[in-house]
């Protein structure tokens, strides 16, 4: 003898279009003498053509339109974004490279050709160079910011021995311009490499579940 549970079972698998473990003569005639089954019967029926007849409830037949719509906006947001930070950031390396330029020519004017001033004049004028190929090259520009942040950092260290030992005139371009030139750098490399660490970033927080 068949149970409620196993007819109303395979009632429910019949109403879905499933396959149901029992045959449909034994599912009809427990149906036939069975008030309670014939109500669940009854209530399934209704339940079933309530929901197929609402439109409303009905899942769309294809959402990759909308799936690549919203991939294609994403992406162009993340694009207007990285081309407005990367024009900013070529355009500051442009005007620092003509800065280190314009410092290592008054350099030249105002020492003279004495071996030192040749010298850090030509270091200014890498730094220019490197600058300007950076703002041509932004991939190029970690190995930049090594050499720039350590410039920076030994000038600031000669800035304050000097200011503590009051052994020379403390001179505000020795460090502004690179802390720039280098502020510059970190920028492009951010605007360029950005939407990869967030990308990864991404990857290491996903929860699969």
């Amino acid at each position: 003898m068949v149970s409620h549970e196993e007819v109303q079972a395979a009632l429910s698998a019949r109403i879905d279009g499933e396959k149901a473990e029992l045959d449909d003569a034994i599912v009809d005639a427990h149906v036939s003498g069975c008030a309670e089954c014939r109500a669940f019967l009854d209530r399934s029926l209704a339940l079933s053509q309530s929901l197929g007849g609402d439109s409303a409830m009905a899942p769309p037949q294809d959402l990759s339109a909308a799936i690549l719509a919203g991939v294609d906006n994403e992406w162009r947001r993340f694009a207007r974004r990285r081309e407005l930070g990367m024009g900013v950031g070529r355009l500051l390396l442009g005007v620092m490279a003509v800065v280190w330029v314009l410092w290592a020519v008054r350099l030249i004017l105002s020492g003279g050709e004495e071996p030192v001033v040749a010298s850090a004049a030509s270091v200014r004028f890498g730094v220019a160079l490197a600058l300007g190929f950076t703002a041509w090259r932004p991939q190029q520009i970690p190995g930049v910011v090594l050499i720039v942040g350590t410039m920076f950092t030994f000038t600031v260290g000669f800035a304050v021995r000097d200011f503590v030992l009051g052994t020379g005139a403390f001179e505000l371009a020795g460090v502004l311009i690179p802390l720039l030139s280098l502020v510059a750098l970190v920028w492009t490399w951010v605007a360029d490499r950005g939407g990869a660490w967030r990308r990864a970033w991404q990857m290491l927080d996903a929860r699969p579940y």
